[in-house]
């Protein structure tokens, strides 16, 4: 995502973080390291001086989180890793989120119901069957012309609890 569409939201998911998400900014945000057309949600989060944790994809799909950034500062390099997506070492600190924490995932479109669509891996949906993960607030970050996509949700899918888009903040209970 480039120009003045990724400048908007930007600014638009700033000002969430500012302004909406006060009383969370203690807490631990597992998000993700954009590739491609995804939404860096990185910028805004070191801006705004929150503790990051980046995934490291594991055997079986599996994903571990480790800290990344904490008071807007790097806490560990990265490396290309799984997919050419820039990654913890495998040796880094593992970190345990608490049911109060939020997890961003990336996101390529999401339906009216809140629920997202991925790049076809499953690595998020499957995080869902792991404590504290299924409890974790859910958001996600893009444009509004990817909001109330017209796709059937399927059982694995995850469902998001915020969608911030440039033009609004969407919540689904």
């Amino acid at each position: 995502m480039t120009g003045a569409g990724e400048e908007e939201l930007q600014n638009a998911f700033q000002h969430f973080l500012a302004t909406e998400s006060t009383g969370k900014k203690g807490r631990l945000c597992l998000a993700y390291y954009p590739i491609h057309s995804e939404f860096n949600v990185l910028t805004a989060l070191r801006n705004s001086g929150w503790k990051v944790a980046l995934p490291l994809v594991g055997e079986g799909f599996s994903l571990s989180f480790h800290l990344y950034l904490k008071e807007g500062k790097e806490q560990l390099p990265l490396r290309p890793g799984a997919y050419g997506i820039m990654e913890p070492e495998k040796n880094a600190p593992v970190i345990h989120p608490e049911p109060q924490d939020i997890l961003i995932v990336p996101t390529m479109a999401a339906n009216a119901e809140g629920y997202r669509l991925g790049k076809g891996g499953g690595f998020y949906d499957r995080l869902m069957d792991r404590k504290p993960f299924d409890v974790l607030e859910k958001w996600a970050v893009l444009p509004e012309k990817l909001l109330d996509s017209p796709f059937p949700a399927e059982p694995h899918d995850l469902r998001l609890n915020k969608i911030i888009t440039e033009e609004r903040i969407v919540t689904y209970p």
